[in-house]
């Protein structure tokens, strides 16, 4: 379903797949060969979602703009089921498993990858290539691996 939110409405591009059960409210771009699938909320509260070139966003993931930080996701990226991204930006060829949080204002960079129920904390930076591994019981926070820094 898509949804006006204060006088913007969605962009899907003519090749993009959203699901009938997706929630897609607001400054959402959908580009090219991207695939929103079922059960996805995107909801744009003050800032633009973008989503860009052959990207799929999993089953049930939430991703929310908020008024102090846009939600830019780039191409050829993987999110998993469950996900929940919060004014965050993920470069190109990034990968999130299934259950991965990303919170406001941080970078997932080019091909990093966040493993089955990583939190990648606020303000937060993972470089090219970094990897946050799977996280049982606890959560990865600036300092806690050292490829990855506080912005």
């Amino acid at each position: 379903m898509l949804f006006e939110h204060r006088d913007r409405r969605p962009y899907i591009h003519e090749t993009a797949f959203v699901a009938p059960t997706a929630v897609v409210c607001g400054d959402v771009t959908v580009g090219p060969n991207s695939q929103v699938t079922f059960g996805v909320v995107l909801v744009a509260q003050g800032n633009p979602i973008v989503i860009g070139t052959q990207s799929i966003i999993g089953e049930n993931a939430i991703i929310r703009a908020t008024a102090k930080y846009p939600v830019r996701i780039g191409d050829y990226v993987r999110v998993g089921p469950n996900a929940a991204l919060y004014g965050c930006t993920l470069e190109d060829e990034v990968f999130l498993a299934t259950g991965v949080t990303v919170f406001q204002g941080a970078r997932v960079r080019k091909q990093a990858e966040v493993r089955i129920n990583g939190v990648v904390h606020v303000k937060s930076v993972l470089p090219p290539g970094a990897v946050v591994p799977i996280k049982l019981g606890g959560c990865w926070r600036p300092g806690a691996n050292s490829t990855a820094k506080r912005a």
